[in-house]
């Protein structure tokens, strides 16, 4: 049997946020909530309770990028370990490595495949490593 999974997922394209909800509210065992930025994100996840499993950012946003989420995000002790993907249409090799170098338990490319999306976020979770959909 699959493991219960919480997420956060962060991203400030509306569209973008609502299939990923749907697409992750295909499996059963994984519960999602979204945030619009990256500074949205921390101030909730600070005065909340709730601590996902994981947390999945897009890297291009206006407030804050992905990677300076990220940083701040280290520098909650309660939030220091979660895995944290990137989700971007920036796939070059190069970027890749740097957002791994960064921290990141991996990074899926946009466009993503609804269908498989959770599959791809436990595969990177679970293998720590990037899972590229090229």
């Amino acid at each position: 049997m699959t493991s219960r999974l919480s997420l956060l997922y962060v991203d400030d394209d509306p569209d973008i946020r609502t299939i990923v909800e749907l697409a992750l509210g295909l499996d059963p065992t994984i519960t999602a909530r979204t945030a619009a930025s990256g500074s949205a994100a921390i101030a909730s996840l600070v005065v909340a309770e709730w601590t996902p499993d994981a947390i999945v950012l897009d890297v291009m946003m206006p407030d804050m990028t992905g990677p300076e989420t990220l940083a701040a995000l280290r520098r909650n002790p309660r939030l220091a370990e979660t895995p944290v993907l990137f989700m971007t249409a920036r796939g070059r090799d190069t970027d890749i490595e740097g957002y791994l170098a960064l921290g990141a338990a991996g990074v899926i490319l946009k466009p993503f495949d609804p269908l498989r999306l959770a599959a791809q976020l436990r595969d990177c979770l679970e293998g720590g490593q990037s899972l590229l959909d090229r």
